[in-house]
């Protein structure tokens, strides 16, 4: 089983119970207890403050993985930039770089249609 959640010094008397859950919800709140490495109920009191504290946000499994997708191409776009910076800099000291005005148009757009994208997943988290 888990470990228990970190005492706190004030005394906790306020309670909220019992739960009562089926064999398939108990399974899945088992199951990621053990991923935290906590006991069931101290993942269950650690999760509800976070999200009553808006440390954590509710997010389907789908839209987080579209997240961490985003996420993954603002980085790539970031190295991107990077690369393109340099380039600039180079022209600026006197090379040549024909196609650096039509690459700068397409990143532009690429980073606006990324961000699009993300802000419509993260837009419609709240829409249940």
């Amino acid at each position: 089983m888990g470990t228990r959640r970190a005492r706190s010094r004030q005394r906790r008397e306020n309670q909220v119970g019992p739960l009562l859950f089926d064999d398939r919800e108990w399974s899945t709140l088992v199951l990621a207890a053990e991923r935290k490495g906590l006991a069931v109920g101290a993942y269950i009191a650690e999760m509800a403050l976070a999200v009553a504290r808006e440390e954590r946000t509710p997010m389907p499994v789908d839209q987080s993985a579209q997240l961490a997708e985003f996420i993954q191409a603002r980085v790539v776009l970031n190295r991107v930039g990077n690369n393109l910076n340099q380039a600039v800099r180079a022209v600026n000291s006197g090379a040549e770089a024909p196609e650096l005005e039509r690459v700068l148009a397409l990143v532009r757009r690429t980073v606006l249609r990324v961000e699009e994208a993300a802000s419509a997943v993260v837009g419609g988290r709240g829409q249940r």
